[in-house]
């Protein structure tokens, strides 16, 4: 007969074991301890089911996610100090929006300030202006005068050579690139997300998106396996543990932090979510504010 150990179980088998005055490790010591353990506390262990293989692909897609992000921050951050020595003052000028990409395809059409100055003002709005409107951009000849007066300002660090080319254009590629496998990874975590029956009673909580729910019910699993709300606090690590000696009792306790650190991230962007939004009939919200 199987015993699936779970976290808890696993921590009290640890202690069990530390007991012994011999600290001894060897495979013979180790079998014998845990099966003194399955003897002491048989009928207190809880069978753990392992999870379904949904659960275990929305996890691996999940961390495979928050790995691409961090790499994507990377990117952009090298993009951004290369812009600063080609182009100083261009991310002030073009703002960047969600999926347009506008900042890295001006930097990739121009390159370098230098090429900017190679043309004559009115030169330079016309071919800015006629290469925006194919790309479905606006404000064109507002952004043209403000990226020559920029250039004729700007002090560029880096020359405008053949490395420099080569630099930046695999900058943008690497970061394209990292941009479109982190999408590629979130459509797949949504569409297997929308399969189990827990996911419309996430989405309907306020600001859970699409992008946040296939998140959380991937760090939480199958939210069958917690018998109370107090465990699932537990597992993300949000309780805290109680201290008491005596007659005194604290009150005032930090969060336990023993749980998923990736939970508790997906729990502390909803309630950013919440502070953001404000929703004023989310009771969730408004417990907040009473805090």
């Amino acid at each position: 007969k199987g015993i699936f150990v779970s976290t808890v179980n696993a921590l009290r088998m640890q202690k069990f074991c530390s007991q012994n005055i011999r600290r001894a490790k060897t495979d013979r010591i180790d079998s014998i301890n845990i099966a003194m353990f399955g003897i002491c506390y048989w009928d207190e262990l809880h069978q753990v089911m392992p999870p379904e293989d949904t659960y275990r692909e929305l996890k691996l897609l999940a961390r495979q996610y928050y790995q691409s992000t961090s790499m994507l921050v990377k990117a952009k951050i090298n993009f951004g100090v290369l812009c600063d020595q080609v182009m100083p003052g261009i991310q002030n000028i073009i703002h960047e929006y969600r999926g347009t990409q506008k900042i890295t395809s001006v930097v990739k059409r121009y390159l370098h300030f230098a090429n900017i100055l190679k043309m004559s003002k009115n030169r330079f709005k016309t071919d800015y202006c006629k290469w925006a409107q194919k790309q479905g951009y606006r404000n064109c000849e507002q952004t043209a005068e403000r990226l020559y007066a920029a250039a004729q300002n700007g002090i560029p660090v880096l020359p405008n050579s053949l490395s420099t080319t080569i630099v930046i254009t695999e900058a943008i590629r690497v970061l394209h690139e990292m941009e479109a496998s982190r999408n590629t990874i979130l459509a797949q975590m949504q569409a297997l997300a929308k399969t189990l029956p827990e996911y419309t009673v996430v989405r309907e909580m306020s600001c859970i998106g699409d992008v946040l729910a296939p998140k959380l019910i991937a760090e939480i699993g199958d939210i069958r396996r917690f018998h109370s709300a107090k465990a699932l606090n537990s597992f993300a690590g949000n309780d805290a543990p109680p201290y008491q000696s005596g007659q005194f009792e604290s009150k005032n306790r930090h969060i336990s932090k023993r749980g998923s650190s990736t939970l508790r991230k997906a729990c502390f962007e909803v309630m950013q979510s919440l502070k953001l939004t404000k929703p004023q009939d989310d009771p969730v919200y408004l417990f907040m504010l009473k805090k």
